[in-house]
């Protein structure tokens, strides 16, 4: 007896128990959501190097570049070379070209930027889960799975999270914390 396809998922453990949560009615929609940022982190972490990271924000943050309108955006432009092969670090630099053609900068353009690609991310995340649960097991219970996930998306304050990974904003961790006591059980 299998403990459900969220154990043979392709991808980060963080992404499996994310699924596992959205897959068992036992969990609150508050509990998936609150495992969507150890997801994203983790995809934050391997898809987006801290340097590249960092050069971002010194173009966007640039008071100089100002002055001349469009020269943000073709300097970002420039490091599409760095993000090769990383896909969340490609959409970060998009959406980063896309603020600063628009005016926006500053740690703001790259706040809306890193929530912009976290969000597409996460919704990528979950259309993976789903096309997983497809294959290994019904309809109804990929769409269920999938539909949790973004009810967790459209709950979870992707700006915080996004301003956690940029470090622009500091404080407590992405990270759910455990349940360890007798009263820490499943919520009624």
């Amino acid at each position: 007896m299998s403990d459900g396809p969220h154990r043979s998922l392709n991808m980060p453990r963080s992404w499996k128990r994310l699924a596992k949560r959205a897959d068992n009615k036992a969990y609150a929609p508050e509990e998936v959501r609150d495992a969507l940022p150890e997801a994203l982190e983790h995809d934050w972490r391997a898809e987006v190097p801290d340097s590249f990271c960092r050069r971002v924000r010194n173009i966007l943050c640039d008071s100089q570049s100002s002055l001349f309108g469009d020269q943000r955006a073709e300097r970002l432009e420039a490091l599409r070379g760095e993000t090769a092969g990383y896909a969340l670090g490609n959409t970060l630099l998009d959406c980063a070209i896309h603020a600063a053609a628009r005016g926006r900068c500053g740690d703001e353009a790259l706040r809306e930027a890193a929530g912009k690609a976290l969000t597409d991310r996460a919704a990528r995340g979950a259309r993976q889960v789903e096309e997983h649960y497809y294959r290994k097991s019904t309809l109804h219970r990929a769409t269920h799975v999938r539909e949790r996930i973004e009810v967790g998306v459209t709950q979870s304050d992707i700006s915080l999270i996004a301003g956690r990974l940029v470090g622009i904003d500091k404080g407590e961790s992405l990270l759910p914390s455990k349940r360890t006591g007798l009263d820490d059980g499943v919520q009624i």
